[in-house]
């Protein structure tokens, strides 16, 4: 039997393969990509299986199930960010009949249980995004992008309710990690390529001896690294019986001004700035109670720990020293 992933050699998606691999001895991965990275993948393409397919095909789906014995699904693969304005419609059909497709392939086919990837952005309309919210807080969606998150978390509510779809839904807050800042989903032209970059992509650029200038040392957020989301994910994917479907997804909570300083000492010879001006519609802040206490989710990395991976993860693919 087999895992897919949707998304599979994407940002997210490339973590949770080698995770599945080399933490978990998992066989038969299946990553199903639009447009496939095989750098991401580089150290276990021989354990995977790529395959270059589309969700919005539904027969593409069905048959890369049926070929290689899928019985469990996580589905990742999406647009990250807002669309471009000429664009909704395009970006909705990825986003929402995409995600019904992946769905609808599962019952055919009768997975075991499918993961989706939902957002933290869920709560954009929250008016307090610093107050720490739970699962129970009725989500606010504001924008494309968290819209189409929160639809999807309803359909696969509607799967499991008429078709007995077993099914799971995790809410990452924002996730640092190798390949962040390079994301796939800008191949599809939907969505603008950011100006500035996130926060949580400033470290690698540091990394790589650019100047950057990070927010204000006061800003509250909560933080996870891309090898802790994967455990993660695969705590949705294993746990039998759970006694909710839907998890708000983070390990610490950190000040800016944490970052900041411990990439100082990291990067003493990076020119590093602090912003005075404020971050605008910050990420709710979420308790991750359900997750840790549910399906029994233990973070491996501290914001230190996980930043020094990630770090050495870049400047070992640019050919630069490891940080300490």
């Amino acid at each position: 039997m087999a895992v897919m992933i949707t998304g599979g050699t994407g940002f997210l998606g490339s973590y949770l393969a080698r995770h599945l691999i080399q933490q978990k001895g998992e066989t038969g991965i299946v990553l199903f990509d639009m447009y496939p990275n095989l750098t991401r993948v580089e150290e276990i393409r021989d354990q995977v299986e790529i395959v270059q397919g589309d969700i919005l095909e539904p027969q593409e789906l069905l048959s890369t199930m049926d070929k290689y014995g899928v019985d469990r699904v996580i589905h990742l693969a999406a647009i990250l960010g807002g669309a471009n304005p000429e664009k909704f419609v395009p970006y909705l059909r990825v986003h929402c009949m995409g995600t019904a497709n992946v769905f609808e392939a599962c019952r055919l086919h009768g997975v075991d249980r499918v993961v989706y990837a939902s957002s933290a952005a869920v709560y954009r309309g929250n008016p307090n995004p610093m107050e720490e919210v739970d699962e129970d807080v009725a989500p606010k969606p504001k924008g494309l992008y968290s819209a189409c998150k929160f639809w999807g978390e309803k359909i696969a509510e509607i799967y499991r309710e008429e078709h007995g779809l077993d099914y799971t839904v995790l809410r990452p807050t924002s996730v640092f990690g190798l390949g962040r800042g390079q994301r796939g989903s800008w191949s599809s032209r939907l969505t603008p390529i950011p100006e500035t970059p996130h926060h949580m992509v400033l470290p690698e650029l540091a990394a790589l001896g650019e100047p950057v200038e990070m927010p204000p040392n006061d800003l509250l957020t909560d933080w996870i690294y891309a090898a802790d989301a994967a455990e993660a994910w695969y705590c949705a994917l294993t746990v039998k019986d759970p006694a909710h479907r839907v998890f708000n997804m983070r390990s610490e909570r950190r000040r800016l001004g944490e970052v900041t300083a411990h990439l100082q000492d990291l990067l003493p010879d990076a020119q590093i700035t602090v912003s005075s001006q404020p971050v605008e519609d910050p990420l709710q802040l979420m308790s991750n109670q359900r997750l840790v206490e549910d399906l029994g989710f233990k973070a491996q990395y501290t914001m230190e720990t996980g930043m020094v991976d990630y770090l050495n993860r870049v400047r070992t693919q640019a050919g630069l020293p490891p940080v300490g």
